[in-house]
């Protein structure tokens, strides 16, 4: 079985990085780039003291394992150890994998962290006769980090990120987190978060702003605190899905559909749109939903489990007996009427227990195989929808399919397939999702639905609907509508970055645009979102992209040439047109040559800030030279574009450190 070099970790046939710790599996580069992470920092308190108390090697020993329990939990939550400071452990999300979630994985790993030095601490407090304490900094920035890890094993990140991380640690309290502003920001829709605080810290000339992580919420928030607005351009789908669910009650048949779509499209209102018209439609529905997670701790089957779990009125926080006891009981009355021998509906039970990690005690399936199990769970499955649709017509729901385990995968499909009754089951997955399972969702029966991105116009509606503003700037409203092109969470998003920076206000009833409403930044959220999607993508794909990036929204094939090394970039650009990245354009702007697009200009966006300014730097030379060869006699046509990437090359941020070697060369372009 093949392992990761890193974790060591076994790895699946054909991945591209970890599943565990997120390091690339394939051949390492000394290229670098820029992203966007989370730095974690923890440190023991009061280890001067433990120093002097204990012996050398007892300490040692005392801290190897402590390091090893605390690396287990980030490397569980796709976090990598960078390295081991004195007592101190630092650890980033993000790197050398970019995950959308890279903050709240960092988080959860933190309190994770805390909650178990307790049960390191009991060993330690019995063989050693001490017991530890640590505080935790978490900060998000941009680093610069080695693609694909550094040949040692180990990441080498740099950035400010880095030294804000280690002095919120160092400001922390004892058994407490202590998170920065950024990280803050992308994760309060899913914790909590004390009142903030402003923090002076070494070698920052302005104090910051920090606030002690309290604990995970109960469920996730969305969109924008005190906003609603209707649902917009999606009232086709809807009468689709919603016909499927009559389908599905007048034929006693399931009806499964599939509902595509980039994140952010709008897949989750869709589905609370549906089962608000379910409701309304028949008030006897009976509605169960699971999601399906991108890390923890025994999620293969986390969906059923939430599903099974809401059928029996359990919840996380009831005890292993109460849970135990409300299983049983709700699961008795709803296979009744299926009529079943005890020994089959003892086993029906213990296989859907165990897909919710419910501990049976003597359970008749302790002794059983794993593929013995797979076919007991296999059977248990369609059999507990059939019986929840014999007593009322439900509606089944299992988001973000795309994160799903192949076990998870076939249940689903078992459950289409084998399930009877008013049922119908909707997933909703992003469409990365159909390339890496082609064959799902093709039975008879099954309908699959891609939801587009919103017109312009209505795009603007949505805008209209969740602000009442009426002096918001032309240029704004235009801005933001362009870096959203069609995506209502990156409308969302953008709205609430320019709430948080008080370029918009509430003014009594209504909102009012202040003279800082000048311009859209890119919010952190949709900057994580797009870098995991382009860090997804096969190392040759993610370096062309990243090249047609500094050439521009608008590029061309030909000019990739220079910047690759003339690499052939013919390849890897119809694999990230099929992917749905960039389009060739029918015609050019450039007379014999291929033009390309990027089908969202937040993609370019997202590319280019990965490139290292260095690396910029000499790619719009090469760009430069590349026009100004191909324009010849017509070089004042193209003066303009020309004259951009020059300057760029030689005039742009750090673009300096690009130079350092060849002064001549950036003085040759300059002239």
């Amino acid at each position: 079985m093949t392992t990761c070099p890193r974790c060591g970790a076994p790895v699946r046939e054909g991945a591209r990085f970890c599943d565990t710790c997120g390091a690339s599996l394939e051949p390492e580069s000394d290229a670098e780039e820029r992203k966007l992470v989370t730095v974690l920092f923890a440190d023991v308190t009061s280890s001067t003291a433990l120093g002097d108390q204990l012996d050398p090697e007892r300490l040692r020993s005392l801290l190897a394992e402590y390091f090893a329990a605390m690396a287990a939990v980030i490397g569980s939550w796709g976090g990598t150890v960078e390295k081991y400071i004195g007592d101190a452990i630092m650890a980033v999300f993000g790197a050398p994998l970019v995950r959308e979630d890279d903050a709240e994985r960092a988080l959860q790993a933190a309190l994770e962290m805390l909650d178990r030095l307790e049960s390191v601490n009991e060993g330690l407090s019995r063989r050693h006769g001490v017991s530890l304490r640590i505080r935790i900094g978490v900060n998000t920035g941009e680093v610069v980090a080695p693609q694909g890890g550094a040949a040692s094993g180990q990441l080498i990140v740099s950035g400010d990120a880095v030294n804000v991380a280690a002095r919120l640690e160092q400001a922390a309290d004892p058994g407490s987190v202590l998170v920065g502003e950024r990280t803050y920001l992308a994760a309060r829709q899913t914790f909590e978060f004390a009142a903030p605080v402003e923090l002076t810290l070494k070698g920052k000339p302005e104090p910051i702003a920090a606030r002690a992580l309290l604990a995970p919420r109960a469920e996730a928030a969305r969109g924008i605190p005190g906003l609603q607005a209707p649902m917009v351009g999606r009232e086709r789908e809807l009468g689709t899905v919603l016909g499927l669910l009559d389908e599905a009650i007048e034929t006693g048949e399931p009806r499964p559909v599939l509902v595509y779509g980039p994140a952010g499209i709008g897949k989750s209102r869709l589905v609370r749109e549906t089962l608000l018209g379910a409701q309304q439609r028949r008030t006897d529905v009976k509605i169960l939903r699971g999601r399906c997670l991108g890390a923890g701790h025994g999620i293969t089957f986390w969906a059923l489990g939430e599903i099974l779990r809401a059928a029996c009125d359990i919840s996380l926080g009831d005890t292993a007996e109460t849970s135990r006891d409300k299983l049983r009981g709700a699961l008795a009355k709803l296979l009744e009427p299926l009529g079943m021998e005890a020994p089959e509906l003892g086993e029906t039970i213990a296989a859907l227990a165990a897909t919710a990690n419910i501990a049976l005690p003597e359970s008749p399936l302790t002794h059983l195989e794993p593929r013995e199990l797979s076919g007991v769970m296999a059977r248990a499955w369609p059999r507990f929808v059939t019986a929840v649709a014999r007593a009322t017509p439900a509606v089944f729901v299992i988001e973000d399919l795309h994160w799903a385990d192949d076990q998870l995968l076939d249940m689903v499909e078992q459950i289409s397939a084998r399930a009877t009754g008013g049922v119908l089951i909707v997933a909703t997955a992003r469409p990365e999702f159909a390339e890496q399972h082609p064959g799902f969702g093709t039975s008879a029966g099954a309908t699959g639905l891609t939801l587009r991105a919103l017109t312009e116009g209505q795009s603007a509606a949505l805008v209209d609907a969740l602000l009442d503003i009426d002096d918001l700037p032309e240029s704004l409203r235009s801005e933001v509508l362009g870096h959203a092109e069609g995506n209502p969470f990156f409308l969302e998003e953008i709205l609430r970055r320019l709430i948080d920076e008080g370029a918009i206000v509430r003014a009594k009833d209504r909102w009012v645009a202040t003279s800082s409403a000048a311009h859209v930044a890119l919010p952190d959220s949709i900057h994580a979102l797009l870098a995991a999607r382009i860090d997804g993508l096969p190392a040759e794909e993610k370096r062309v992209l990243q090249d047609a990036a500094v050439v521009g929204r608008t590029f061309w094939e030909a000019a990739l040439g220079g910047a690759r090394g003339a690499g052939d970039a013919g390849g890897p650009l119809q694999n990230l047109e099929r992917r749905g990245l960039v389009v060739a354009r029918p015609t050019s702007t450039l007379p014999g040559q291929v033009e390309y697009l990027f089908r969202h200009a937040l993609i370019r966006d997202v590319a280019y800030a990965a490139v290292p300014k260095a690396r910029r730097a000499i790619a719009h030379a090469e760009v430069g030279a590349w026009i100004e060869r191909l324009a010849g006699e017509r070089l004042d046509e193209m003066g303009e574009l020309v004259a951009y990437h020059y300057r760029s090359a030689v005039a742009g941020a750090d673009a300096d450190l690009a130079w350092d070697a060849d002064p001549q060369g950036r003085e040759a372009i300059r002239r």
